[in-house]
């Protein structure tokens, strides 16, 4: 994936509004594997996150999409990140409470406080206290909490990419839990 700009965003946005089918080539293109990897990451099956990144296009073909979006990749990334959980869900309901595990999520909700105790009343609210918080962290911090919140990596495979152990990534993660849970009461 290249990096792209405004302008390619507006021309693959305005490719799908005039319904040319290369809108999907495009996207698949520009942004293919960032979104497998995603999905991957939340579904732990290649086969799973494919299915979810053609869902998520399939979507987007059949949907007229919204009038103004300032980040076509932050855009993609939450609906296949969405559709990835809704995924998961439905097949941990089929499995009832099998093998796959969202300890993950389970993880990050033990700090999230009440929603009514936050003073957050929009999606951009929360964008812009969870982008305080982690402007607050170390950039090795910022990573190791991306990769294991966002991409749902595993304890091991972050540790690994990092060169460190197991123990050292789950203590920055359990730290960087408790600091996130302080810094949502405040918000609060």
């Amino acid at each position: 994936m290249g990096t792209t700009s405004v302008a390619d965003d507006n021309r693959i946005l305005d490719l799908f509004r005039q319904d040319h089918e290369v809108a999907i080539e495009t996207i698949q293109s520009q942004y293919g594997k960032y979104l497998l990897r995603i999905a991957k990451g939340v579904l732990q099956n290649e086969q799973d996150a494919e299915e979810c990144v053609n869902d998520v296009l399939v979507y987007l073909w059949n949907k007229a999409l919204p009038e103004k979006i300032i980040s076509l990749k932050a855009y993609l990334s939450k609906l296949v990140r969405n559709r990835a959980i809704s995924a998961l869900r439905e097949k941990k309901r089929k499995k009832r409470g099998g093998e796959i595990v969202t300890v993950s999520y389970e993880e990050l909700s033990e700090c999230i406080p009440d929603p009514g105790c936050l003073d957050v009343d929009d999606d951009n609210g929360i964008k812009e206290t969870l982008d305080a918080f982690l402007t607050g962290l170390s950039k090795e911090n910022r990573v190791i909490f991306m990769k294991r919140y966002w991409f749902s990596l595993q304890v091991s495979e972050i540790a690994k990419q990092l060169g460190k152990n197991e123990r050292y990534v789950t203590n920055k993660l359990y730290a960087m839990r408790q600091k996130l849970k302080k810094h949502l009461k405040k918000k609060g």
